[in-house]
């Protein structure tokens, strides 16, 4: 009696994971649902093509979560060893995944960095303007981060934005009468509407943000990796409490079917 007791808890328990990762996987899913029709900041950590490659993987693992927390509860309730072993293999290689994928963006941290900084310019010196996504994107950021450019609003001169070619320092210095665009996002609230027209040398007025956004980026990225990651450690728990109690209650079943037999 006390270990049919036992197993009884920790069929309990186990479905109790396994809907953990059904609300889960169905979280991943709405989430990369939402970031595929909507701006984010994540988008500016990578080129759109990647960018769109990587949701579509993260919606993958959404779907197996789903799957794997469906395989899970079916195989607790219907006591199915078959099941019960799916879902211990499944959920074994999406942990694997999970840990290599997190060992790998925490060795490679400093090339990530450099990767936000060096794709924020791409989009400030090739892409807005041109890329109707990039642009409304970056457009989001420089609203609501409060800044102008990748480094600040001189980036804006060489950029496809003005059609003006970059231009060495010395020259630009010397030729002052020529002019440049700054979109109107760089814009403070309430103090212009339009496109602002700096000269070169000229002296930024109150009315813009003179900061530049990928620093600002950086760090608003670092805070939202914060909750990430502890949503991460809180999944990789309940996965290893997963594999330990599917492990225990396969024996179970196997046993209880020894007694029958």
């Amino acid at each position: 009696m006390g270990l049919a007791g036992c197993y009884a808890i920790l069929k309990y328990l186990i479905f109790i994971v396994n809907l953990i990762f059904w609300i889960c996987g169905l979280v991943i899913i709405v989430l990369s649902l939402w970031m595929m029709t909507n701006t984010s900041y994540f988008s500016m950590t990578q080129d759109e093509s990647n960018y769109y490659s990587g949701l579509y993987l993260f919606l993958t693992i959404g779907i197996l979560m789903f799957v794997v927390g469906l395989l899970g509860c079916f195989g607790t309730i219907k006591k199915s060893q078959c099941l019960l072993v799916l879902f211990f293999c499944f959920l074994l290689v999406i942990l694997v995944a999970e840990i290599s994928a997190a060992a790998w963006a925490y060795s490679n941290s400093d090339d990530l960095e450099k990767l936000v900084k060096q794709n924020v310019e791409e989009t400030v010196l090739k892409e807005y303007g041109n890329i109707t996504s990039r642009t409304e994107t970056f457009d989001v950021i420089q609203r609501e981060l409060n800044c102008c450019g990748a480094k600040g609003p001189t980036d804006w001169l060489s950029s496809s934005f003005n059609k003006v070619e970059k231009q060495r320092v010395d020259l630009a210095i010397s030729a002052s009468h020529q002019t440049y665009k700054i979109p109107a996002s760089c814009c403070k609230p309430d103090k212009c509407t339009k496109t602002q027209v700096y000269d070169i040398v000229g002296h930024f007025s109150d009315k813009i943000y003179t900061e530049g956004c990928s620093e600002k980026l950086l760090v608003q990225l670092k805070n939202s990796s914060g909750v990430f990651i502890g949503v991460g450690v809180f999944i990789s728990i309940c996965q290893i409490l997963g594999l330990i109690f599917s492990l225990i209650l396969c024996c179970g079943f196997q046993q209880q079917d020894r007694y029958k037999a």
